[in-house]
């Protein structure tokens, strides 16, 4: 149901919007009464802002009151009406394994499933000495998170041109699970390797490749960035994920004194397994929400609202969900006045009219800012580990395999490394953007804002280290909104 509120230090006003799990509003009024109380209070900007996080009721409500507190300056002024947009969705916190309250979000999470859950939970934590035990808990995630081929939520499994598949499902799900595992931690290990060793750089710098013995494709992997000149994305957490050859570990050594140490590697990769399947059935499921519920919502809310203009704003897989809201806007609807993506859980290349890797095809969100009034802006951060190691060895699809790119390029995330695939997307710093006029009144453009995304522990990193007021200044000059 919808709900108003007020910051402690100011009569700005803020709502609350909630879909389940198929798209539907919980309450089938809130949009009216939340319409109603924005005419009341005289907005004229109306923020709607979509996260991850709603584990519980105090989590959802601490998140959103940090996000809302970006927005406050501790006056009344004439700053945006800010809506926060519910539905089910989890985030993993740190820590390895399974606590009281991550089991209690899943069963939130996945409602029905308690028994699977609870046997999820009961090999995690005794990790069994049996490879066969890693085997069962590939085979309980897959119960977990299937969905028959003809359900709505299937549709929105890949940001990613799939004509050429005959399915869609992510390959960790049907490979061997204790190779998959095995790949995970190994990934760990090397990123955290590396991060102590140096530094990763924001981007590199590359020169046109002409001539004869030019290379085929820039250094950074794509066909099309060859002959041209300028930043390249950043380098990937490893140079492991980076390599264009498959990412196949190693046999597992049945029957070897090694066997051992081997089975304590697969149950270190186990959480993570678990943390990545779970992430990609709410990734799927805000695509759903999107398109099939916040996108008619918005259309309710803009005929309610003529005079009002409504900006969008999403992190992590939330930044999927209002990503796939425009899509699914009709025409006669008016589009919101901006869009911005902070550390957005979504293919790199899911704005490309073509994908460099296929022949035919792109991405499924190819063209969206045509629906947009303002820029599409997308925010990332190479201090994102979440989304610059682990999304990309989530992402792969089954028939899949990087051939002349490695996986960081063929899977990448728009939160690590910005828009990949559209000619004219310009890359800005954080501070460039944020100056007078910077941001294009239209399009798309990518800003590098890992100087102050940058704080986070491992496996995450820096994915969850948004709330500071330079985003929300970015935020405020995507939309022109005046403060």
């Amino acid at each position: 149901m919808s709900s108003c509120a007020h910051d402690p230090d100011t009569t700005r006003p803020r709502w609350a919007i909630e879909f389940d799990a198929d798209g539907g509003e919980t309450d089938g009024g809130q949009c009216a009464r939340v319409a109603d109380a924005a005419r009341a209070a005289g907005v004229r900007d109306l923020v709607l802002l979509a996260h991850t996080a709603h584990n519980d009721a105090e989590t959802t409500a601490d998140v959103d009151a940090r996000f809302h507190a970006l927005f406050t300056d501790g006056t009344a002024g004439d700053g945006p009406g800010l809506v926060s947009v519910h539905w089910p969705g989890m985030r993993f916190g740190p820590e390895p394994g399974l606590t009281d309250a991550t089991e209690s979000a899943l069963r939130r999470t996945f409602p029905g499933q308690d028994r699977l859950i609870a046997d999820l939970r009961s090999l995690v934590d005794e990790r069994p000495r049996q490879f066969s035990a890693v085997d069962d808990v590939g085979m309980l995630l897959r119960r977990l998170v299937e969905e028959p081929l003809h359900a709505p939520a299937a549709a929105y499994a890949t940001d990613m041109g799939d004509e050429l598949l005959p399915q869609s499902d992510p390959a960790m799900l049907f490979d061997s699970t204790s190779h998959v595992c095995e790949g995970l931690a190994h990934a760990l290990e090397q990123a955290q390797e590396e991060a102590e060793r140096a530094e990763q750089r924001p981007e590199r710098i590359e020169q046109p490749g002409r001539g004869p013995e030019a290379p085929t494709v820039s250094k950074s992997g794509t066909l099309t960035e060859a002959e041209t000149a300028g930043p390249r994305p950043a380098d990937a957490p490893t140079d492991w994920l980076a390599r264009p050859d498959p990412l196949t570990p190693s046999a597992r050594p049945f029957g070897s004194a090694e066997s051992g140490r081997a089975l304590d590697r697969l149950w270190d990769g186990v959480h993570q397994l678990l943390c990545q399947v779970v992430s990609y059935a709410v990734r799927r499921r805000a695509g759903m929400i999107g398109e099939t519920g916040l996108a008619p919502a918005l259309g309710q809310l803009a005929e309610a609202l003529p005079d009002t203009r409504i900006h969008l704003v999403g992190h992590g897989a939330g930044a999927r969900l209002v990503a796939y809201a425009v899509r699914g806007l009709k025409e006669a609807t008016g589009g919101p006045a901006s869009v911005t993506l902070l550390q957005a859980a979504l293919s790199h290349f899911a704005f490309a009219a073509h994908l460099p890797q296929q022949m035919r095809g792109g991405g499924a969100l190819a063209g969206v800012a045509r629906s947009v009034a303002g820029p599409v802006v997308c925010a990332y951060s190479h201090h994102d580990r979440e989304l610059g190691l682990l999304f990309p060895l989530a992402s792969r699809m089954i028939g899949e395999s990087p051939s002349l790119v490695g996986a960081d390029r063929l899977w990448g995330a728009l939160g690590y490394d910005g828009v990949q695939g559209v000619d004219g997307c310009p890359t800005l710093t954080l501070a460039d953007a944020l100056t007078e006029d910077a941001l294009p009144s239209s399009g798309y453009v990518s800003v590098d804002a890992s100087a102050v995304v940058r704080r986070g522990v491992p496996p995450q990193g820096a994915h969850f280290d948004v709330f500071h007021p330079e985003l929300a200044r970015l935020v405020l000059a995507a939309g022109r909104i005046v403060r």
